[in-house]
């Protein structure tokens, strides 16, 4: 065997223990999610808006490592990935934009909104650039896949 072919499979198994954590964070985001709505219920009885911005942060984190996952499953099946990465980044920006907080200085208040508002538009208008090019399609897996 050639150097390059071990090189080759260490690679593909760092894939596989790269996507099996991915799993396994997700897994506990998971229920560490179910676990802070049973305690965010159980304290007053309700949800307050701090424990549904909380809540929603952790549902969105969930998310963003789902989609990384999605990403080093179709690096490892040498698939295009520009657009998982694509969705990730959108996901991740979104995540930012609903837990976004007024209550620090008016100043820092403006510069993140300005920095999201860039990011997103960034990112909406390379997503338009890359679909119209033909170099990022959407794959849609079927039902059983997702």
């Amino acid at each position: 065997m050639k150097v390059t072919s071990y090189m080759h499979v260490a690679v593909e198994w760092v894939e596989r223990v790269i996507a099996s954590l991915l799993v396994l964070v997700a897994a506990l985001g998971a229920i560490d999610l179910v676990v802070e709505l049973l305690a965010a219920v159980g304290r007053q009885g309700y949800l307050e808006p701090s424990s549904i911005l909380r809540l929603l942060d952790s549902v969105l984190i969930v998310f963003v490592v789902v989609e990384l996952f999605h990403i080093a499953v179709a690096y490892s099946e040498r698939r295009n990935v520009i657009a998982t990465v694509m969705e990730a980044g959108l996901v991740a920006v979104v995540r930012k934009l609903v837990i976004f907080e007024t209550s620090v200085g008016a100043e820092y208040v403006l510069m993140k909104a300005i920095a999201l508002a860039v990011l997103i538009v960034a990112i909406g208008v390379t997503w338009f650039l890359l679909r119209r090019s033909g170099v990022c399609e959407l794959q849609t897996l079927p039902s059983s896949d997702r």
